[in-house]
């Protein structure tokens, strides 16, 4: 199937830990910047409307050429209306400082009334007349799990061995942040790898081995780091002295989990006060979001209230049978089990069959739907079989009105 994942679907996987959150690595290509383009009146959009461009500017000159963009998103103007006045959101990039300490955005909403010296009815957002500002923040990068290994004393392993600690590079209780080294206070946790009595004589010991790996959704929900060791003694199947420290050797086991990102803690409601839930993050176009408790889905919403129609696969010609969900075909791909995707055609949410992190496996299908056309086509995917659930059994309210806002 020639088709790549939608950018809504990829914002949720990367915030909600399928991949690396909050650790330090590489440096990366730098981020993602944004053209803003006016749209006078005509096909596009009968009453004229944005064009947003989204992409890397790889060249470094400081503006986004078409080939540089990788992402537009159109918003149109709507029809003059007989009276009343309309509502407006404005959504600007907020640098790092004190209301968003890694950046973020900027939310301004209000209504088009001329207020404070602006100009009625001119579908801008002027300075007079924003009503409310809030902000939805960036995560604040993540410090660097650090480990180290020291001989255990003989109260913790009488016939010797290692003590592991574990901790952020934080500073935490009067140490150095960001230093590499783990200083006492901020350990988080020690564990001790105890050698057993000695054998026979001549008989060489095993090696201490730590591994880190990403640890699952269901373990840390917004990512983290999962510190593994053990003795490479081959035990459990595995195989001895091989410097690979192999499931059945794993000895101690500690996960280091990041905090929920971005958003401080935000409620994203609508113009009637109906709480949609917890802000998770954002982009120009979409906001990723926890509905309240006890549901706690996770899902991703436009601006105006709507949810972007998702790539929905059928078992079955013309776009019947079993909807599945379907993100970029790369098989071994887990997501939580309480994600929810839109399906346009069904009018409800899809959400994936099973518990804690769900992989997705090959699945025969002979159509699907997207951005409201049905196309018939066979064959095989990695996609996910799903249940589907209606906005009010995943925790959002049964009418959403705009704007929406942020308390």
């Amino acid at each position: 199937m020639n088709y790549v994942s939608k950018a809504g679907m990829a914002s949720l996987i990367a915030i909600f830990g399928l991949t690396a959150v909050g650790c330090d690595g590489d440096d990366g290509q730098d981020g993602a910047h944004t053209r803003v383009l006016d749209l006078a009146p005509g096909a596009v959009c009968a009453n004229g409307g944005v064009e947003f461009g989204i992409g890397f500017d790889s060249n470094g000159d400081g503006e986004l050429s078409d080939d540089e963009i990788t992402e537009t998103k159109v918003v149109c103007n709507g029809e003059d209306g007989a009276n009343g006045t309309n509502a407006l959101v404005n959504l600007t990039a907020e640098l790092a400082g004190g209301n968003c300490e890694a950046g973020g955005y900027r939310v301004d909403t209000g209504l088009d009334n001329g207020d404070g010296g602006g100009t009625a009815g001119n579908s801008l957002l002027e300075a007079g007349e924003v009503d409310t500002t809030s902000y939805v923040c960036h995560g604040v990068d993540g410090f660097t799990v650090l480990t180290t290994l020291t001989a255990a004393a003989p109260a913790s392993c009488p016939d010797g061995g290692q003590r592991l600690d574990i901790g952020l590079d934080n500073g935490d209780n009067s140490g150095t942040a960001r230093d590499g080294t783990l200083q006492t206070g901020e350990i988080d946790s020690t564990g001790y790898i105890c050698s057993g009595t000695d054998g026979a004589s001549g008989s060489d010991g095993q090696t201490t081995l730590v591994k880190q790996d990403t640890p699952s959704i269901t373990d840390c929900p917004y990512g983290g780091v999962t510190v593994t060791s053990g003795l490479d003694n081959g035990d459990g199947g595995g195989t001895a002295s091989n410097a690979v420290l192999e499931s059945g050797e794993v000895d101690y086991t500690h996960h280091v989990c990041n905090g929920d990102q971005g958003g401080g803690g935000s409620q994203l409601v609508d113009s009637n006060g109906a709480v949609l839930g917890s802000v998770l993050g954002a982009t120009l176009t979409e906001i990723t979001l926890r509905t309240p408790d006890p549901y706690n889905y996770l899902l991703n919403i436009a601006w105006d209230g709507s949810f972007l129609d998702k790539f929905t696969v059928y078992s079955a010609a013309g776009c019947t049978g079993d909807a599945h969900i379907y993100i970029d075909g790369t098989p071994n791909v887990s997501i939580p089990a309480k994600s929810a995707f839109w399906a346009g055609k069904e009018g409800q949410f899809m959400v994936p069959n099973g518990t804690g992190s769900i992989a997705n496996q090959s699945l025969s299908y002979e159509s699907f739907w997207e951005a409201g056309n049905c196309t018939d086509q066979t064959g095989s995917e990695d996609i996910w079989a799903a249940t589907l659930m209606s906005a009010t059994s995943i925790g959002l309210p049964a009418t959403i009105t705009p704007p929406l806002s942020l308390q």
